[in-house]
């Protein structure tokens, strides 16, 4: 048993040295990237419970949302799943999410389809004459993802996002088409590592139309590098005739890489403690580089109750242009 948990430990160690070679390299690369574009609806995040964990998420990845995290963590997915999110950032802003995840095991793994809408409505129509207002139009950006999850060794998990985006504004239009890969490696299963590497195809170019020139912007490639830990509080319990861990609590930590062509990269760091598998707390802070500020932090903080097959999760993020809040539905069939 000894040996068996010191190798545990050198296959760890081995992970996080190539983990960190490999975060210094994409920084690197992504710095020398040419992507001018950012939608706002790629960059948000989905589901209630990661958000109230700062965004810290892409190596824990073990519920549906993980098509949008990590995409291989769908393949620790083994039921249905249903999830919901909505959020009214403001007067005239709305966020939504849905998605679907189903494990086959005659296709060797677990997919998912999911699709996320920001909008913002009451946008003035004015000529370029001078101030009138003709009218009222609204700006909307749409993510469809088709996704996969699949256990490619033991330990180590592999998933894709075909992503489709669609932005409208006006009689203004905008499509593109990108692609996410993950990977996440479990040396044992209190800990995890997960990679997800973001418009792999050299960034995601989005064509606009029905517009003076129809510009072809670029949504640079990224990645997100995330370790996670849970520890057991207590002994466990037996709850339909299953023994189950009677508390835990899970820490993450990710860095984003999003902002590396500004010398900056996004950390986001959060944590979940499990009551009776029943209910949870969590918090978390996400930084825009190494800012803690209010103008490049914010601090998150929510709850979840899981009762037979629904959890419901909310979560308050303290944005600083405006704070917001954020409501799930999972449904586990």
């Amino acid at each position: 048993m000894p040996n068996e948990q010191q190798s545990k430990i050198k296959i760890v160690q081995l992970i996080l040295i190539f983990l960190i070679f490999f975060c210094t390299y994409s920084i690197t690369f992504a710095g020398t990237a040419t992507g001018d574009f950012s939608t706002e609806v790629l960059d948000l995040g989905v589901g209630a419970r990661a958000l109230a964990m700062g965004g810290a998420f892409v190596a824990e990845a073990n519920d549906s949302s993980a098509a949008y995290w990590n995409p291989a963590g769908l393949a620790q997915i083994h039921d249905v799943q249903i999830s919901t999110l909505h959020a009214t950032q403001s007067s005239i802003q709305n966020y939504d999410f849905f998605n679907l995840a189903f494990n086959l095991p005659q296709l060797g793994g677990t997919y998912a389809i999911s699709y996320i809408r920001l909008s913002v409505s009451g946008i003035p129509i004015t000529p370029a004459s001078g101030p009138i207002v003709l009218g009222y139009t609204q700006d909307a950006e749409q993510v469809g993802l088709i996704s996969g999850g699949w256990q490619i060794a033991k330990q180590l998990m592999l998933g894709v996002s075909l992503k489709l985006i669609q932005e409208s504004l006006y009689t203004a239009s905008a499509f593109g088409v990108g692609a996410d890969v993950g990977f996440l490696y479990k040396p044992f299963p209190q800990f995890g590592i997960g990679l997800n590497i973001q418009n792999v195809t050299d960034g995601t170019d989005v064509q606009w139309s029905n517009t003076p020139t129809n510009p072809t912007y670029v949504v640079p490639i990224s990645a997100k590098i995330g370790v996670s830990y849970t520890a057991q509080i207590g002994p466990e319990i037996k709850a339909n005739n299953t023994w189950i861990p009677s508390n835990t609590i899970t820490a993450n930590l990710d860095v984003d890489t999003q902002y590396a062509n500004q010398s900056l990269n996004d950390y986001h760091i959060g944590v979940e403690y499990w009551y009776h598998q029943f209910f949870a707390v969590r918090g978390g802070v996400q930084t825009y580089g190494l800012q803690f500020n209010q103008d490049n932090m914010a601090l998150s903080a929510g709850i979840g109750v899981w009762v037979y097959l629904f959890e419901v999760d909310y979560a308050y993020v303290d944005y600083s242009i405006s704070p917001t809040n954020y409501l799930s539905l999972i449904t586990r069939f």
